[in-house]
């Protein structure tokens, strides 16, 4: 099985408090890796400096490609995406306009994936002229994960 995401040797710090000491893990295509530990172990620090939100040192290969020195967009055209914990949703705007624009950047085609979004999540096609905003939480982190498919 080929390898989707490699980290070795990953730091992140925040001053001098170092967040994250040298961490290294291998992601196969297809495979699931849970991180766990307490409050302040550092996990959600690990994802924002993957996703490209916090600086970081060590290294960070996604799809065979390195991931140093690029921003956060270059990364999501890649296909890593990070979905935060609190969704950060458009509230007023409706379910069909959130996931329009996590289609922005167009990568592949947006038809055949809104389709597999609805398919995997068939509360938001019932949902789609909703506001965002009016979403159970559950719904919300649907409608989250949705648009990131589809960026």
């Amino acid at each position: 099985m080929a390898t989707l995401l490699e980290v070795f040797d990953l730091h992140v710090a925040y001053g001098k408090v170092e967040a994250v000491r040298g961490i290294s893990l291998t992601v196969p295509e297809g495979g699931i890796v849970a991180i766990v530990g307490p409050n302040g172990a550092g996990k959600s620090s690990l994802l924002n400096a993957l996703a490209g939100a916090l600086p970081a040192s060590g290294g960070v290969r996604y799809a065979g490609r390195s991931l140093a020195g690029l921003p956060v967009e270059d990364r999501v055209a890649a296909g890593l995406c990070l979905v935060p914990e609190r969704r950060e949703l458009f509230a007023d705007m409706t379910v069909s306009d959130n996931l329009e624009l996590g289609a922005f950047l167009g990568r592949g085609n947006r038809r055949e994936t809104l389709a597999w979004v609805l398919e995997v999540f068939p509360r938001l096609r019932e949902r789609l002229h909703q506001k965002a905003g009016t979403l159970s939480g559950g719904e919300q982190q649907m409608l989250a994960l949705g648009r990131a498919l589809l960026s």
